[in-house]
C-alpha cells in the first residue's frame, strides 16, 4: 500500500511568471501517484497571483486528488507558510 503523502505548494506574489507557476501545478496534478493531496498555500500575496492559481485548480484539478487552498491574511515568510 502506498503512503499518503501531502505537498506543499507555496505561493507569494507570482504573477510576473505565472506561466510556470501554472505549469508547476498542473505537474502536481498529473503524477503518477494515487494516494496524495496537494496544498496550495498564498502567503498574503497582493498582485493578483491568489485568485488566477484558485481559479486553475477550479477548473484542472482531478477529480481524484485532493487540493486544499489556503490565503494567509499575511506573509509569514517560508517557514511560516510552509506550517
Amino acid at each position: 500500500m502506498q503512503p499518503r503523502v501531502s505537498i506543499i505548494w507555496l505561493n507569494y506574489s507570482s504573477a510576473k511568471f505565472l506561466g510556470l507557476v501554472l505549469r508547476s501545478l498542473k505537474s502536481l496534478f498529473e503524477l503518477d501517484y494515487d494516494n496524495y493531496e496537494v496544498i496550495v498555500v498564498d502567503n498574503g500575496s497582493t498582485d493578483g497571483s491568489f485568485e488566477a492559481i484558485r481559479g486553475f485548480v477550479k477548473r484542472f484539478k482531478p477529480s481524484n486528488i485532493r487540493v486544499k487552498v489556503v490565503r494567509s491574511d499575511r506573509n509569514r515568510g517560508y517557514s511560516g507558510g510552509m506550517n
